[in-house]
Order: C-alpha cells, then structure tokens, then sequence
C-alpha cells in the first residue's frame, strides 16, 4: 500500500477514537497501518540553547518494538522549558547528550499524550487504539516507550499533558515529601505556571491557606479562581513585606521554583518547622540574562541543591533539593490521585491558550514562550 493511503488511514482512525488490529507475523505482536517514515526533533551536538541544537530528521519507523514496548502516535508535546534547556546543553543530567553526533543524535521533548499504535510482547496493560500519557521523545511523530510507564486515559486531550509530569510532581511534592496538612500556611512560586497552578489545588485539598506569586493581574485572577487565599503580584508589590504581613508566624510548607530573591524571601520566612520544597530555579537558568545576578541573591547554590537532590536541615526547619521523594515507590499512588482527581472533576489542568503552537517546527518557540514567563498553565504543542 502506498503511504499516502496509509498515512490518511492512521489519521482517520486516529481522529474517529477506533484503531483498525491486525495482526503481524508475531500472534503477540498487534499494530495499525503504519507509515514507513515518521519526523522527529533531535540534536546532534550539544549547544547554547534548544533552538540552536534542535533540527527536524526524518527516520525509519519502528515495526519491530521489544519486549514490553508500545509505538506510540504523538498527539500533544508539552514543554518543559528548563528541562529541555539543559538537555540541550548536556548539562548535570543530561551530560551524556554531549556524545552526540549524526549518527548518534539525542530525542528531545519530555511528555505527551497519544495514540498506542502499535504493542510488543507481553504488553497486557494497553492495547492498540488507547489514549495514553507518555514520558519521553516527545517531539516526535511517533514515540517508542516502556508500557509499564504509560497512564492509559480516556482521550488524547492536551489537558492530559500537563498532569504526567507537572500534576504529579506537584502531588508528589506537597503530599509525599512535604506531607502538608489542613491548617498550614503554604506558599507556591510561580504558582500560575504549569506544576504551580496544580501545587495550589494540591494544597487547597489539604484544607491548607494558600499564598501565591504571579506575575500579572491576569495571572492572579486565575489563580483566585483555583481557590488561592492570597496572591502577590511580585512586579507590582513587595513580595517579602506581603509573605511577612500574610505569615508572621512563618511559612509552614513551600513550593519553590524561581531561586535568586524569590528562594531567599521564602527562606527568610520559613516557619520554625517550616519545610521547603524546591522544584526548580527558573531565574538563574542560562536564558536569562540576569542568571548570574539572580544566583546571588540568595544564601544557597540553588544548581547544586537541585541536581544533587540535597536534603539541608537548619535547626527544626528542612530544606528539599528537587523535592521528589526519595522513595519512588511513594510516587506511585500519586498517580491514581492525579487522574482521580481530574476526572471527578476536582483538579483543573490548564493549557496556556496565550499563543498556539502546532508541529514540531514551532516547539523552539514555544520554549522560548514558555521560558517568557507570560504563560498561565502548561505550555503544549500539537503535533498533527
């Protein structure tokens, strides 16, 4: 068959929610129509930045998946600004990526939602035709992943996105790390961004009082709307005046990820049993011209208290270093909670409607929006 008709085949059965089996010469093996080739956003060096590594190459698709495996047919791509920043320039974790060369490039993208197109062997948990939410390569038309890794949902929506890793990494943090109780004060970063609209609603399930930072007036009705008792509009009023004011007895939890002055009110503040759970230093990422200066005002090196996970006490007080639990198996139930949540309707996952972005040729700049701070929930991509 001629790939046009399949291509136009996937799309059909993709969009009308049925997948057309059949099986392959392995009876364990099912898959849809496939076309020969799919396109991808990969790198072949490291560099500076995303837009200056990431190109657009066309490969063989898959059709002999391993044991375990699911082909999966990428609907939506999210971003993680950060995250793909650092890949980019194989830095901390991703310092393998600086092995890279044509014939050995490195996958870009860190979460999506999609279609399983295809399943190896001994995949008991999906099946062709499930909507799923997938971690890695991402910015792709076709992603291979790990079955036992994906979240079957009930439709590829871009809602879905957000929740893989940005609603369970908020859950994960405020509830198995922090272990935030009803009564407490916390204050989220950032918390219009995509993990900080979620770390709101998280904390407000707790029965905690919630304090949060924007950046625009616009941000801070949307996060009123989530239920934050208190917003503080970091570019329109003294956000360490406003934390001290709303919390004179400390802040009992919070979720930080912006570092530089941000990081050091929310130490300075920080209740005598106050713990402090970082998820990032956004400031001082190297898009930023003022990284440097942002890295200064505050008493910790927040890179290295993020990549090496750090745990530092200070008398009664904790403070978490990328505040993932240590014990991943923690985790698990966080999943269940998040979907749970979402689908009885008691979690909101929002997508940044400020700019659409739609291919993989418009993921540089959807980084790039992402990284602006302008957006409102998470920032995600169609990949048609």
């Amino acid at each position: 068959m001629q790939i046009v008709l399949l291509l136009c085949c996937l799309c059909i059965q993709m969009v009308s929610g049925f997948a057309a089996i059949t099986n392959n010469a392995n009876a364990n093996k099912k898959t849809v129509a496939l076309p020969d080739t799919y396109r991808a956003l990969v790198a072949e060096s490291t560099g500076t930045s995303f837009s200056d590594v990431a190109t657009v190459r066309t490969f063989p698709t898959p059709t002999a998946l391993g044991e375990g495996e699911a082909l999966i047919r990428v609907e939506y791509a999210g971003i993680n600004g950060g995250c793909e920043t650092f890949r980019a320039r194989g830095e901390f974790a991703f310092s393998g990526n600086s092995d890279a060369d044509e014939q050995n490039p490195f996958h870009l993208g860190a979460e999506g939602v999609g279609i399983v197109a295809s399943i190896g062997d001994g995949v008991t948990d999906v099946a062709v035709g499930d909507a799923v939410c997938f971690v890695g390569s991402a910015f792709s038309e076709y992603s291979v992943c790990k079955a036992s890794t994906l979240w079957k949902v009930s439709q590829a929506t871009p809602e879905y996105v957000g929740l893989r890793i940005s609603g369970l990494t908020a859950c994960a943090m405020l509830e198995r790390t922090g272990r935030v109780r009803e009564g407490e004060t916390v204050l989220v970063t950032a918390a219009a961004g995509g993990a900080g609209h979620f770390a709101v609603q998280f904390a407000k399930l707790a029965g905690c009082r919630v304090i949060g930072t924007c950046g625009s007036e616009r941000k801070a009705k949307v996060l009123r709307d989530l239920g934050c008792d208190h917003v503080i509009n970091y570019k329109e009023e003294d956000v360490a005046a406003e934390v001290e004011r709303l919390a004179p007895k400390g802040l009992d939890a919070v979720l930080e990820g912006v570092g530089g002055d941000m990081l050091q009110i929310a130490l300075d503040n920080l209740a005598p049993k106050g713990r402090l759970l970082q998820i990032g230093y956004i400031s001082e990422y190297p898009h930023n011209p003022e990284a440097k200066l942002e890295s200064t005002k505050n008493e910790l090196d927040a890179s290295d208290l993020f990549w090496n996970s750090k745990t530092i006490s200070r008398g009664e007080q904790t403070i978490y270093g990328n505040a993932w639990p240590k014990d991943y198996g923690a985790v698990a139930s966080c999943k269940d909670r998040v979907l749970g949540l979402y689908e009885e309707g008691k979690l909101k996952s929002l997508v940044d409607d400020t700019e659409q972005f739609v291919g993989l040729e418009s993921v540089s700049d959807a980084i790039n929006h992402m990284l602006s701070g302008k957006t409102i929930g998470k920032v995600v991509v169609r990949i048609p």
